[in-house]
């Protein structure tokens, strides 16, 4: 177990320098122009600021070299280049240039040098769902001990993932690092760059089919964050999880926490949820945690029992889950136009579909209406994927507005499972806001989710910008 210590510490929050001449070292370049030294990373010429290294990567859309100009103006110390560009730019900029084989890996190869500096505890964490939720519950719980970075915004992908790692400075006492993906291989090939002591897989869902095309395909490829871990190194997963249970220790130690089986490491017992959250109980210690839904108890025990291990007392954990703030649009409550709306529009698979009708359900005073879309990723049975989802709104749901392509198949769902269910399907998200400021009642509780590129969580800017209709509210 590699342990926490405060020999590091240090009020430094600023990244270690590096030499052009390391620079090009790590990446196994060459200096074709000399330059300052570099004090930071970037790889979007706009946010370049002064004295930093810029990494042109080559996109789907865009090739970062034709912005090298871009990044010298905002002070660009030095540049990366590959050697097809090279010719265009050398002897043509005053900053450093390194000329390398490939920016992109040359990327990678920084990132790990970067990680290889900092002798501290790395967590990496991915999953079906849950993933970001439970990385900032398990860094919100470190923090309450330690100085922990995390994995800002959506940086878990083979991108993400580097800049995620430029982060690290010698304040850092430990670091939880997120790791998506939509292909088998990715987080294998960005794995060595974290080289995790505890990879945390939250679940095995439905997320992602379209690529990977089974959940033993995806049982694989989320398996992968174990790449680099040995004998004193912890896979710490869902017990609960019928696919996670076939994980069995290998060259690393398995950790196992649940609700219901009876072998797993820590189990949440006697649990309850009201309007104030959840309450549950772990080893004898009552826990509460206050965003509500019965899988939020899964996300707790990862980061209680990885507190627990970093030596933090029951006192300190539970700091720590209260201090929790979820990112971007996942389960954010407010209240909006007499309507209380469960914003959980960020992302969408049929799990995390029923889980969020669940919490809804666990928390609404009043009328429960789900306004659900598109689910995108789940593969070629994706109409039956959203028939089975409206069929859970059928029977937990009062009110269901479907919105985009599958809105039929959900609300042909919702009236399949109960014949005389007020479903409505909506082809835009602005059809379903008028739908919604039509029929919704002062006290309901609105869930808004769908997959993030519907943007579905525009309905609740139409409501509040007064797209609602005079007899809202008036009991109708």
């Amino acid at each position: 177990m590699v342990k926490i210590t405060n020999q590091k510490k240090t009020n430094e929050m600023a990244f270690e320098p590096w030499s052009v001449e390391a620079v090009a070292a790590i990446t196994q370049g060459k200096v074709v122009h000399p330059g300052a030294t570099i004090h930071g990373i970037a790889t979007d010429s706009r946010q370049v600021k002064p004295r930093d290294l810029y990494i042109p990567i080559i996109g789907a859309r865009n090739d970062g070299h034709d912005f090298i100009d871009a990044a010298c103006a905002n002070g660009a110390a030095a540049v990366l280049c590959d050697s097809d560009h090279l010719p265009a730019w050398q002897g043509k900029i005053d900053a450093g240039i390194v000329g390398v084989a490939d920016t992109f890996e040359a990327m990678r190869a920084l990132a790990a040098a970067n990680r290889a500096r900092y002798d501290i505890p790395v967590v990496a964490v991915t999953g079906s769902a849950g993933k970001t939720t439970t990385k900032d519950l398990i860094a919100s719980v470190l923090s309450m001990g330690y100085q922990t970075m995390k994995t800002q915004g959506n940086f878990n992908n083979e991108v993400g993932v580097p800049l995620t790692l430029f982060q690290l400075t010698p304040a850092h006492e430990a670091a939880v690092v997120e790791m998506g993906m939509n292909h088998s291989g990715e987080i294998a090939r960005s794995i060595g760059e974290v080289r995790p002591h505890i990879g945390v897989i939250t679940n095995i869902g439905s997320a992602h089919l379209e690529n990977l095309g089974s959940k033993e395909n995806t049982l694989k490829a989320k398996m992968e964050i174990f790449g680099t871990m040995g004998k004193e190194d912890i896979a710490l997963i869902n017990g609960d999880d019928p696919y996670l249970r076939r994980i069995v220790a290998r060259d690393y130690r398995v950790v196992r926490v649940g609700i219901r089986e009876p072998d797993v490491d820590l189990k949440a017992e006697a649990i309850r949820e009201d309007l104030s959250g959840l309450y549950f109980e772990a080893d004898g210690v009552l826990f509460h945690f206050k965003w509500p839904g019965i899988h939020n108890v899964y996300n707790c025990l990862i980061a209680i029992w990885i507190g627990r291990y970093y030596h933090l007392d029951d006192t300190a954990i539970q700091a720590g889950l209260d201090a929790f703030v979820p990112s971007g649009n996942r389960m954010q409550i407010a209240e909006v136009g007499g309507l209380r709306f469960v914003n959980d529009a960020y992302n969408a698979n049929p799990e995390s579909m029923r889980a969020a009708m669940d919490t809804v359900c666990a928390v609404a005073e009043g009328r429960k209406i789900a306004v659900l879309g598109d689910m995108f990723e789940i593969g070629e049975n994706a109409e039956a994927w959203h028939r089975a989802v409206g069929e859970y709104a059928g029977t937990h749901m009062d009110v269901l507005i479907g919105v985009g392509e599958w809105a039929e198949a959900l609300c042909e769902g919702a009236r399949g499972a109960a014949p005389n269910h007020p479903a409505v399907a909506a082809a835009t998200v602005d059809a379903a806001a008028q739908i919604l400021g039509e029929i919704a009642q002062t006290g309901d509780t609105v869930l808004i989710k769908a997959s993030h590129s519907l943007a579905l969580d525009r309905i609740i800017d139409r409501i509040k910008n007064g797209d609602r209709r005079e007899k809202l509210g008036e009991g109708k």
